[in-house]
């Protein structure tokens, strides 16, 4: 991979711990998320865009390492676990935020605000353990 590659992808991993630090900072007690449409919307949305940051980071690899074509935004996170650059449990954490993402983004059956606060409390994690995975992964591939 070049150098030019890392670097963009660093970045890019930069950018999705910023927007989770962000949530963090922002993200309420249940009973105060579950009165304030605000905070409500703007958690949202903050997960939104690191949740994209992460896809990006993923396509990015899927692209620079010539891994193929992903069928889908959630095959990208298959192909990374088949070319075991993550775990798969970890290829199926993210599998599951990118599916969150998408219940936040077209409000499937208006979905219950405490059920994304319980995911928004329970699985910034997920994050931590994608930037460490893909460290890891960028550091033994450094020519």
């Amino acid at each position: 991979m070049e150098e030019k590659d890392r670097m963009r992808i660093f970045s890019k991993l930069d950018e999705m711990m910023g927007y989770v630090g962000e949530l963090q900072g922002m993200l309420p007690e249940r009973d105060e998320y579950l009165q304030d449409l605000i905070s409500r919307r703007a958690c949202e949305k903050t997960i939104e865009v690191a949740i994209e940051s992460l896809v990006n980071v993923s396509a990015m690899i899927v692209s620079t390492e010539k891994l193929g074509l992903p069928t889908s935004e959630e095959s990208i996170f298959d192909i990374l676990v088949l070319n075991k650059i993550m775990p798969k449990e970890c290829g199926e954490k993210l599998k599951d935020l990118k599916g969150f993402r998408n219940v936040l983004i077209h409000r499937y059956a208006h979905v219950a605000d405490d059920i994304v606060h319980y995911n928004l409390i329970n699985h910034l994690d997920d994050f931590y353990e994608f930037k460490s995975v893909i460290e890891s992964y960028l550091e033994k591939h450094e020519h």
